[in-house]
């Protein structure tokens, strides 16, 4: 049986162009998932997704059902899982429509469910050394580099949202060696571990950090000058990724 490859996708999901053709409601144990499981087709290939967000881009990072999302993904077969977030950059020349693939995070979240143990289930310590799946970080990173694409990697630092940082927050996760900051890596990395999906992202840099543009562009302006770009960026190496994972176990 083929492997069922998935897919999670944030903001800028509706842009992505995504082939659906079809539309699978699932029940979890934890409540319904952000979307139904969409089957896109990318090529020859089959893959499942999710929009993190909602369809309509409804959820707040902070009220995203992360574990129904991954267990919807996971009770379907997928097995190997590619997430696309947003970023501002942090790290000097990260620029804004530019892709990274982060080997390593920090989870400055708090409140979300972030385990599917306890309350009568059993209590699971997953080993969260390294955070991402190394051979499907590799493949993404390939994937970008033969788009022609240039990419960065570093530390993704998880706020809570939906405001974004303060400056001297930003400073604080500089810092703390950050190279960019989204809101939605946690708690979804580690259930993807829990649930042993592999998993690893690809983040488009949408706007510079709070207090790091140039001239202090408003980050708006930024988000809306930098999002078609990298998001267009990301669907070009998912096409380039899919193929290249069908010719390796699919």
């Amino acid at each position: 049986m083929a492997e069922i490859v998935g897919l999670i996708a944030g903001s800028g999901f509706e842009s992505l162009g995504l082939d659906i053709v079809a539309r699978s409601p699932l029940k979890t144990p934890f409540g319904a998932p952000s979307s139904p499981i969409l089957t896109a087709r990318i090529g020859a290939a089959r893959v499942a997704c999710i929009a993190r967000h909602g369809e309509r881009h409804e959820l707040a990072p902070h009220e995203i059902n992360y574990r129904a999302n991954v267990w919807a993904l996971a009770e379907s077969g997928v097995r190997r899982c590619i997430a696309l977030n947003t970023v501002g950059a942090i790290a000097p020349g990260f620029l804004p429509g530019e892709l990274a693939v982060p080997d390593q995070l920090i989870d400055y979240t708090y409140g979300r469910a972030s385990t599917f143990g306890g309350s009568g289930a059993p209590v699971v310590h997953v080993d969260f050394t390294e955070p991402f799946d190394a051979p499907l970080r590799g493949a993404i990173a390939a994937a970008i580099e033969a788009c022609g694409y240039g990419r960065r990697g570093g530390v993704y630092g998880v706020t809570q949202g939906p405001r974004l940082e303060s400056a001297a927050e930003i400073d604080r996760m500089e810092r703390d060696g950050c190279a960019m900051v989204g809101m939605t890596a946690m708690p979804e990395a580690a259930l993807a571990r829990e649930r042993g999906v592999a998993y690893a992202i690809c983040a488009a840099a949408v706007n510079y950090a709070a207090g790091r543009a140039p001239g202090g562009a408003p980050i708006a302006a930024q988000i809306d000058a930098a999002l078609a770009a990298g998001v267009r960026k990301q669907a070009d190496m998912l096409t380039r990724l899919i193929e290249s994972l069908r010719g390796d176990t699919l």
